[in-house]
């Protein structure tokens, strides 16, 4: 990842990054993610059985959450290229509601759709069944960030309704 990405995760000021402490050795960089309190939403949605309304609609809301961080890393200068959409590294703290996402170390170009697909791809059928949705919207739509977090946000409200 770029120097200055390391050195804003580093900082600790992001707040849509999770937390972590960084050090050097002999092998090179080492990150410990500080995520003692934070849902690691790849288990959460193992744990969770199918069609449980609470836990499709956390993962509904972990997943705007997501979409908007990614969109707000940007402001804070990092490429999104290196912004990671890795579904085992996507974490929500619960307290604040939002999620917290990580830098990586090599890129991907892909556009942000497919990237997001993949990551809810990731998440077990509920996350299939959400990257369907995503994608056939897509279709007709562009659907970037915002477009995708309002989509997710609109089809929580539908379901709370």
């Amino acid at each position: 990842m770029p120097d200055h990405m390391l050195a804003l995760w580093r900082s600790g000021r992001c707040p849509f990054l999770v937390p972590a402490s960084f050090w050097e050795s002999p092998d090179g960089l080492r990150i410990r993610l500080d995520a003692e309190g934070l849902v690691q939403v790849a288990s959460y949605a193992a744990a969770c059985p199918d069609g449980l309304e609470e836990g499709f609609c956390l993962l509904l809301t972990s997943l705007a959450s997501a979409a908007r961080a990614f969109a707000s890393l940007q402001q804070w200068l990092a490429d999104p290229a290196y912004i990671s959409l890795d579904p085992s590294l996507l974490f929500f703290d619960r307290d604040k509601g939002s999620s917290l996402l990580m830098l990586s170390d090599s890129p991907d170009s892909r556009p942000f759709l497919a990237r997001f697909s993949d990551l809810c791809r990731g998440l077990g059928p509920s996350g299939a069944l959400i990257a369907e949705r995503l994608e056939e919207a897509g279709r007709s739509v562009r659907m970037e960030e915002q477009g995708t977090a309002c989509f997710l946000e609109k089809w929580l409200l539908q379901i709370l309704a």
